[in-house]
């Protein structure tokens, strides 16, 4: 291949990659610049999970229970 061959199909790959990198969406979501870039839909944000109620600290078993517990 010649050089003429090779030199010009380098610059037009090169001018490819560069094109390529104005129009395509930049790293972690962010969108292009104008005129190339697209309004991102801003969804609602998620109504917050609320905490489970608190749980009264158990009383220790009873002897009852205990042997209960030990027959089985």
């Amino acid at each position: 291949m010649s050089d003429a061959v090779f030199f010009v199909m380098a610059g037009l790959l090169a001018a490819g990659a560069i094109a390529l990198a104005l129009v395509w969406p930049q790293g972690l979501g962010t969108p292009s610049p104008a005129p190339f870039g697209h309004p991102l839909a801003v969804e609602a944000a998620a109504p917050p999970v609320p905490a489970p109620a608190a749980v009264p600290p158990s009383s220790p078993p009873t002897a009852a229970a205990v042997q209960l517990k030990g027959a089985l």
